[in-house]
């Protein structure tokens, strides 16, 4: 363990493959920076997330606790503030805490009743045209007969600035009108509307809804938004109201103007930068600053930008004209440069923990050049998956692809297919882009740390809180797939003279293993910590464990495996996946399908041996082995602190 409470520096990013890199791949990507990382210090090869999606990923790097124990289940479910997180036990340590990007920890959207306050809020503003005054009004009258008289809302925002189009696909009076008053349209209280509005005019475009149309609208609108309320217990309109500061991190507070800054502390760090969404998406405090500083700048965000060059597929562009400097991942760069600045030229001796996040690579896909078209679609590997595969597959595979779940994420999606094999290459290809572009921000921001002097005290680690499946096994981005595409992400550790340099563990570890490990590394207190006599064998608090040992060559290699939680709202799923050195056994509780595949021999995953008869006996030990791990991974919390 290392006692002198060295500096520490994560680098994280969103959505990256582990055989997206450089220094894994065999492939055309180029990630000198990191390439050089690995170089330096410590790779492992077999680490993984312990939910596919983003929230209860960051939430179990955060607290070192399983999703079924922190609680982030799923995305759109806030990290509770009574967790101890990582942050705040450094703080506590006597460490300088700073993040600087992306954390999505807290909600990205409003929760719907709380939506419709704001949507009704933001119509009072603004309803520039004459749809937009008409769905205020029918609004107002919908809610005053639900609740008690809501006509007296107000903004209490001073942005009057609208985030144009989010995926770039966004079409009709009722989505423009919906993006005027800051309201995702993938989120729920406008799929809400979209869905009454598709009900009531079939064919017929919204902007000639008759008035019998909009009574319509009404009828409905009122009917669900009577059960939305019913829910949670809302019987006026003051319950649905919302102190901003309660969703520090959702879209709408800051697209609106009503926040515009994160409250500090925020989940133990003292202060911080924040962005979040990603790519044309963007918010928070770079969007802010790129509309203050770099104005024409601000208008090449768009993708419709007439100097943007735009992909097959919606969600793509071959060439991005906002420029590098201007970019938000330069931003968050910049932003971890000047607190190292602040760091370096500062009297006290504390060491610092910085949380270096970047939003990329995730879709939209897009980078600033010379990364944007840097890498030739036809030249790509191809994804990995095979004809008629998604028949050995639970059934809900083929039903995802063939867009029935418009939040999932196969190769379709609502309202048309989005993408052909042609254009996978093209998402592919840009992710490449975005992955070398990743790649050269960590490059600025090491140069910075080691002509700064603090390279050599300084913990470096390298991670994706999870991966993607770009066209493998006919899916596309993230949702309940259990591939190692989504699953299997970089974690890389350098920390000069004292990490082994060079070294590859195939040690099989998770997200889990994060917090304990740096922990031991710092010398840092478990929030568990009790005292244990000599006799007492107590069992760990943490759901994984310290891989310092691998790290300092203490150990060559680790016998372990990983439980993988994942509970789809969409589909009703609740499934569980145990990764072994050699296999992967994924359960579906109440279904007769599963996955099993021999990572061993078909590291490629397109063979199913769930209902393989020679797999039996080996189906039958994993479910054993998988029955202890749930036990062993629980932690022992709290721990014991006396006889009775």
């Amino acid at each position: 363990m290392v006692t002198d409470r060295p500096n520490v520096l994560c680098f994280v990013c969103d959505q990256l493959r582990y055989d997206h890199l450089g220094c894994t791949s065999s492939d055309v990507i180029e990630t000198p920076n990191i390439d050089a990382l690995a170089d330096t210090g410590v790779t492992f090869d077999r680490a993984y997330a312990n939910n596919p999606m983003c929230m209860p990923a960051r939430a179990t790097l955060f607290t070192g606790q399983n999703p079924h124990r922190h609680g982030v289940r799923s995305n759109g479910v806030a990290l509770p503030r009574d967790m101890p997180v990582l942050p705040e036990l450094l703080s506590e340590n006597g460490y300088r805490t700073h993040s600087s990007g992306k954390l999505h920890l807290g909600l990205y959207t409003l929760p719907a009743p709380r939506q419709v306050a704001h949507i009704a809020t933001e119509l009072a503003e603004r309803a520039d045209s004459t749809f937009e005054r008409t769905l205020r009004d029918t609004l107002e009258d919908v809610l005053d007969r639900v609740l008690e008289d809501p006509t007296d809302v107000d903004s209490s925002g001073e942005s009057r600035e609208s985030h144009e189009n989010f995926s770039g696909r966004a079409e009709g009076a009722l989505t423009g009108a919906l993006e005027e008053a800051h309201a995702p349209k993938w989120s729920d209280t406008p799929l809400i509307f979209r869905e009454i509005i598709e009900e009531i005019v079939e064919e017929r475009p919204v902007e000639e809804l008759s008035e019998a149309d909009w009574e319509r609208f009404a009828t409905i609108l009122e009917n669900r938004l009577e059960a939305v309320f019913a829910e949670v217990g809302a019987r006026s309109y003051s319950d649905l109201e919302f102190v901003p500061e309660e969703f520090p991190e959702a879209r709408e507070v800051w697209e609106s103007g009503r926040i515009d800054s994160l409250p500090e502390p925020h989940y133990g760090f003292e202060t911080t930068d924040f962005t979040g969404g990603h790519v044309n998406e963007i918010f928070g405090e770079y969007k802010n600053w790129l509309r203050e500083e770099r104005p024409e700048d601000y208008e090449r965000l768009g993708f419709t930008h007439p100097d943007n060059v735009r992909g097959e597929t919606f969600q793509v562009l071959n060439e991005w004209s906002l420029p590098e400097e201007a970019h938000y991942n330069h931003w968050i760069s910049n932003r971890s440069i000047d607190f190292l600045d602040e760091h370096s030229t500062g009297s006290d001796e504390e060491p610092f923990f910085l949380w270096n996040s970047y939003p990329d690579p995730h879709n939209p896909y897009a980078a600033p050049e010379p990364w944007g078209s840097m890498y030739d679609p036809a030249e790509v590997s191809p994804p990995t998956r095979r004809e008629n595969e998604l028949e050995e597959l639970p059934s809900f595979y083929e039903d995802v692809y063939a867009g029935d779940f418009f939040q999932l994420q196969g190769l379709y999606t609502d309202p048309q297919p989005e993408v052909n094999d042609e254009e996978i290459q093209e998402i592919i290809a840009r992710t490449y882009g975005m992955t070398s572009y990743l790649d050269h921000e960590v490059g600025r921001v090491m140069n910075a740390l080691e002509e700064r002097g603090l390279r050599e005290d300084t913990i470096v680690v390298f991670m994706s809180d999870h991966g993607a499946m770009t066209g493998d096994h006919w899916m596309l981005r993230k949702g309940p797939f259990q591939f190692e595409g989504l699953l299997r992400v970089p974690m890389i550790w350098s920390y000069p003279q004292e990490f082994a340099e060079g070294k590859r563990v195939e040690t099989v570890c998770s997200h889990e293993d994060f917090l304990p490990t740096l922990l031991d590394l710092t010398g840092t207190q478990s929030p568990h910590a009790a005292y244990d006599p000599e006799y007492r064998e107590t069992p760990s608090s943490w759901a994984g464990r310290s891989l310092a040992p691998l790290l300092t060559d203490e150990l060559e290699e680790m016998d372990r495996s990983v439980v993988i939680e994942n509970d789809e709202d969409y589909l009703g799923l609740r499934a569980r996946t145990l990764v072994t050195n050699q296999h992967k056994l994924t359960v579906y509780p109440g279904e007769e399908y599963g996955e099993l595949f021999d990572l061993a021999g078909d590291p490629r995953e397109l063979n199913n041996r769930w209902d393989d008869a020679e797999y039996a006996e080996t189906k039958d030990r994993l479910h054993r082995e998988f029955l202890e791990r749930l036990v062993t991974q629980e932690g022992a919390v709290p721990s014991r602190r006396n006889v009775a």
